[in-house]
């Protein structure tokens, strides 16, 4: 293993890397730490490192204390393929379109035509092995960011510790755990893995009315909800929250949206709307929720009865 471990840290080392400024890009290496960071997180457990929203989140985490400008996570997600080790796989289809391309100009094009990049899989076996991992993570820090180490670092602690909050959510609801009625106080971290487990539920999507959008700086037009507020109940667990809109985010908060026992759409009668009939609010009435994959993290039935009874206006 050591062998080939030196063998990666010596093409990690010796990227290609633009220098034009006279300092490295950082395009390249950040997306690299965040690959890593997702690794440690569990949110990539296999081969396959998909173009997703969390990882656009995590890499413009780093952006933010290391990059300057326009932060492009499309350009190294496509350009590490020089490495040698980072491999692009096309969408069905989209084959002879990721063959003759020369770069991408958004993530969304790029993941129009690609579906996934995997690692040579030696690489990747040492991505989840922690020792070997962090040996990794360091050197890539140490070659081209030396300087944001200490940034860096704090970012890879605050990960931690919002993946351990994460992890906690997480099997409370698979164990039906009964929230605490004295709730919890509020914190950054709490708050980051009650938002980080909810948009991985519902994909970063509305389960109202289904809308997904994230724009190039990772802003996305999806909320992570709490069912009864926070300021109330003081609860974060994952069965009083729900993936929603801006706009049905604010219906729901004031009480114009609200869910029966079934998890189908409730719509107040106490307000008047126009527009086109397919973006009225009252086009949802009685539609089912858009619901995560597995029942435990399902909206509760305790935060959906205290919504209907407190806030919803009938």
């Amino acid at each position: 293993m050591l062998d080939r471990l030196n063998y990666f840290l010596a093409k990690l080392k010796h990227l290609r890397i633009d220098r034009a400024r006279g300092t490295p890009a950082p395009h390249k290496p950040l997306l690299l730490l965040t690959v890593i960071d997702l690794i440690e997180q569990g949110a990539i457990q296999t081969n396959q490192i998909y173009p997703s929203p969390q990882l656009v989140e995590t890499y413009l985490k780093y952006w933010a204390c290391v990059g300057s400008g326009l932060p492009r996570p499309y350009l190294p997600f496509y350009h590490l393929k020089t490495s040698g080790f980072w491999h692009l796989h096309a969408q069905r289809g989209q084959q002879a379109v990721l063959a003759a391309a020369h770069t991408f100009k958004a993530m969304s094009q790029l993941s129009t035509v690609v579906a996934f990049a995997n690692l040579d899989d030696e690489l990747f076996a040492l991505l989840l092995n922690p020792a070997s991992r962090e040996v990794i993570r360091q050197t890539i820090i140490d070659t081209y960011l030396p300087e944001y180490g200490a940034d860096i670092g704090r970012i890879i602690n605050e990960s931690r510790q919002v993946t351990d909050v994460e992890q906690s959510l997480l099997h409370q609801a698979r164990e039906r755990s009964l929230p605490n009625v004295d709730g919890v106080s509020a914190s950054p971290i709490r708050s980051a893995a009650f938002r980080r487990v909810v948009m991985k539920l519902y994909n970063y999507t509305c389960a109202a009315c289904r809308v997904r959008i994230i724009t190039l700086d990772g802003a996305s037009a999806v909320d992570a909800a709490h069912i009864i507020p926070f300021a109330v109940a003081h609860d974060d667990n994952i069965g009083n929250g729900l993936a929603l809109c801006k706009l049905h985010h604010w219906a729901f908060d004031i009480g114009m949206l609200s869910l029966d026992d079934r998890y189908s759409l409730l719509v107040s009668t106490t307000f008047d709307e126009k527009g086109p009939a397919a973006l009225l609010l009252r086009s949802l009435r009685d539609k089912s929720i858009m619901l995560p994959s597995a029942k435990p993290f399902f909206p509760a039935l305790y935060a959906m009865r205290w919504h209907r009874a407190k806030k919803f206006q009938h």
